[in-house]
């Protein structure tokens, strides 16, 4: 099964709460390689994906009730350890069995919601498009480092909300032999408005921003103090 690591608060230890909650039941027959977290439905709060397949085509001669081409797993957040399996609920194509290996995510229609690719073994690569996620609120954040290397990897972007201080950080590596898209996605929920955003970068510089609008992507380039709009909105339809 699927190990989900819970961090004690800063004590030096992890508790896994997938052997007692849904994710380790729904993933105790399967075999993951591409798993990242990932907010598929902009709530604020990070869903789990994991691409599943095999190692051995003729598995299913050993043992009965495991498969070669498995369907992915889709795990929603629902606050306090609570994960629910989704990927029944969310449409055909995430349904179909496949032998999966690598996996990633980005917004390839520029809607704000998250796309996953997954790569297959032995057959093209499937691109899911992510329809509907975006009902929610969102901002999304590309950086641009100066002293920091170009792409801001390494920055940490935090913003401070009514509901919490939510962070993600700029990282090139994500799941087996995939990288994500650098740009990072929060889910707003139904917030319209980040009061501040917060950016430490890998030199030490700290940028903060005031009073930013939901539904945009912004380019926050280091030791500006400002965000500038990248000219992509939120889809309407």
């Amino acid at each position: 099964m699927l190990n989900l690591y819970h961090n004690e608060g800063g004590k030096g230890l992890f508790v896994d709460e997938a052997p007692t909650s849904a994710v380790g039941q729904a993933s105790l027959l399967t075999l993951a390689f591409g798993c990242f977290f990932f907010d598929f439905d902009l709530d604020g709060m990070l869903d789990i994906f994991a691409a599943n397949g095999h190692v051995e085509n003729d598995i299913n001669k050993v043992q009965k009730r495991v498969t070669y081409a498995q369907p992915p797993h889709l795990f929603q957040n629902r606050g306090n350890k609570h994960f629910i399996p989704v990927t029944q609920l969310i449409g055909p194509a995430m349904r179909i069995p496949r032998v999966g290996r690598g996996a990633a995510y980005g917004d390839i229609d520029n809607d704000g919601d998250l796309d996953v690719l997954i790569a297959v073994n032995g057959g093209p690569p499937v691109l899911l498009r992510n329809d509907g996620g975006n009902s929610n609120h969102f901002l999304r954040v590309k950086t641009v480092g100066t002293r920091s290397n170009r792409a801001g990897i390494g920055a940490v972007v935090r913003l401070k909300l009514p509901t919490g201080n939510p962070w993600l950080a700029v990282k090139s590596g994500s799941s087996y032999c995939s990288q994500n898209e650098l740009p990072l996605t929060f889910g707003l929920g139904k917030l319209d408005k980040v009061p501040m955003i917060e950016v430490v970068w890998p030199s030490g510089t700290v940028d903060r921003i005031s009073n930013i609008t939901a539904n945009q992507v912004v380019i926050i380039k280091e030791g500006t103090g400002r965000a500038e709009n990248w000219n992509i909105s939120k889809a309407t339809n």
